[in-house]
């Protein structure tokens, strides 16, 4: 699987916000951020660097890929993770053609069209 990976001179707060803010022109919104930083440290556990997940969902998307097959909701919602390491700020992805791929073949057009809106809404945020 090659996950698509982007750096950004931005902050990680900054690309979140960007995201979130711009999701929408894509028909997905973001359901939920995981913030690993402040979960780990809240449970004792050092974490110095920033973490965000952002579960993304397109309705349309679900409604499909779940009438296709309901194994599919093992792979959603997509997640876009921004971390940084080092002072870098970096955006990565899981490929949805990749994850939907070994569970339902029939879905593999949408899975990449989705894939490729995703695409276009982390660079937009970068």
């Amino acid at each position: 699987m090659q996950q698509y990976i982007k750096d950004s001179s931005k902050s990680v707060q900054e690309v979140v916000d960007t995201i979130c803010e711009k999701a929408s022109n894509y028909k997905f919104g973001v359901l939920h951020i995981h913030n690993v930083k402040e979960t780990l440290n809240s449970k004792g556990v050092e974490f110095d660097d920033e973490c965000q997940i952002l579960d993304v969902c397109n309705p349309g998307v679900a409604k499909e890929f779940l009438t296709a097959n309901r194994n599919l909701s093992s792979i959603m919602p997509c997640k876009i993770s921004v971390y940084s390491k080092d002072g870098q700020t970096s955006v990565v992805m899981n490929p949805v053609e990749d994850l939907a791929s070994p569970i339902e073949k029939s879905v593999l057009p949408l899975a990449k069209t989705t894939q490729e809106t995703l695409y276009k809404l982390i660079d937009e945020a970068i």
